[in-house]
């Protein structure tokens, strides 16, 4: 079975369920007036790596899998090792900026409210699982739901926020037991648990673990996240509200309506090799790197489909502080639906949420390009 572990750590003393002012001078930094949340591409480049972790194997659509034996194989990312102990990325100005030091305060809060919440809703516990998933495990078409087709829609919203305005809501008393949530892509760091959350950077990631128990299911033992391989977090607890209304906590004396997500944690490949075409556009250098994130890709699907979601929430994987060519990103996402293992109706609904970036205007940000690509794509 892939492995799992509850989280067992508590505090000494409970924290009271005080809804916190801490945040409310939070405002966008670098976003438009419809921005949620400050999220913007291109920071300054910071490079780490991967490496093997024991594989997981899956048996047909049911999300169980067996460890196997670890298997040599080259490393593609070795000239990024030297580099492995960086710190991950901060989308913010500098350390010691003021939103960082209140993002970092959010952190600490959350941290301290979460034991008490996940012990009085025992049915989402903060349970992880590592996949490892390649080619030698397809999906088994016979699994297949075999759903009508559906268009794929490109939002400018926060990942959770686009999650929970989708109609399969699902709270943490849902009563009925195969129900699953809408599952979320948590762009992930392959290091570091949660990227920069404690320190107070903001990217998708630190935006997830900042509103929700996602932190706690990432176990230290995953780390680092197998090249293609993935972190999945069944019930993921909702507790605060957006950044733009500065991160107040949702009603933890009703933790049973805490509304619930899922969450599976891929990495993408980090600083790659950039050239521009003729048209001026960025793309993959080497054929390799863009291989490596559609099977990145297949992966997060894989995943999705044996553990029964039938209701995504993608995003633009590595098109931020990773430095991936958004145009070539959403490019390997079209080609990805379109092959014929993920054909024939495996999902009802398939969103993208994709923030839009401060100080773009010319529609070349990431919504801009992924919703050229991807918006009304049937898969």
């Amino acid at each position: 079975m892939p492995r799992e572990e509850k989280y067992q750590s508590q505090p000494d003393k409970k924290p009271g369920f005080i809804q916190t002012t801490l945040t409310q001078v939070f405002s966008p930094r670098r976003g438009s007036s419809s921005t949620t949340s400050p999220y913007f591409s291109r920071p300054p480049a910071n490079t780490h790596g991967s490496a093997e972790e024991p594989k997981m194997s899956g048996n047909g659509a049911t999300g169980t899998g067996v460890p196997i034996s670890s298997v040599s194989k080259p490393d593609l990312y070795t000239e990024r090792r030297s580099k492995r102990d960086r710190p991950p990325p901060s989308l913010t100005s500098s350390p010691s900026s003021r939103h960082s030091v209140l993002l970092a305060q959010v952190a600490a809060e959350t941290k301290a409210v979460l034991p008490n919440v996940l012990e009085l809703t025992p049915n989402a516990p903060s349970k992880g699982t590592l996949y490892r998933l390649d080619d030698r495990f397809r999906l088994d078409y016979k699994h297949n739901p075999r759903f009508q087709p559906t268009k794929i829609r490109v939002l400018n919203a926060d990942s959770i926020d686009a999650a929970l305005s989708l109609c399969s809501r699902t709270a943490v008393t849902d009563p009925t037991p195969d129900s699953k949530p809408v599952l979320i892509l948590n762009m992930a760091n392959a290091y570091h648990s949660g990227g920069g959350w404690e320190q107070g950077a903001l990217a998708q990631e630190e935006a997830l673990c900042y509103r929700s128990s996602l932190s706690f299911t990432l176990k230290i033992r995953f780390y680092p996240i197998p090249e293609f391989g993935g972190i999945y977090s069944p019930t993921v607890v909702v507790i605060r509200e957006g950044m733009a209304q500065g991160h107040k906590l949702l009603d933890l004396t009703k933790p049973e309506d805490l509304p619930v997500v899922s969450c599976v944690s891929v990495a993408a490949i980090r600083d790659p090799d950039i050239v521009r075409d003729t048209a001026g556009r960025e793309r993959y250098r080497r054929s390799r790197d863009r291989d490596t994130m559609k099977e990145k890709m297949r992966v997060v699907l894989r995943i999705a489909a044996r553990t029964r979601h039938r209701v995504l929430v993608l995003g633009a994987l590595g098109c931020g502080a990773f430095g991936n060519p958004n145009v070539e990103v959403a490019q390997c996402w079209k080609e990805v639906f379109n092959e014929r293992e993920f054909g024939g109706g495996w999902w009802e609904t398939v969103v993208f949420a994709v923030m839009e970036e401060g100080g773009q205007t010319d529609g070349n940000g990431n919504f801009g390009v992924f919703w050229r690509g991807l918006d009304g794509v049937e898969v």
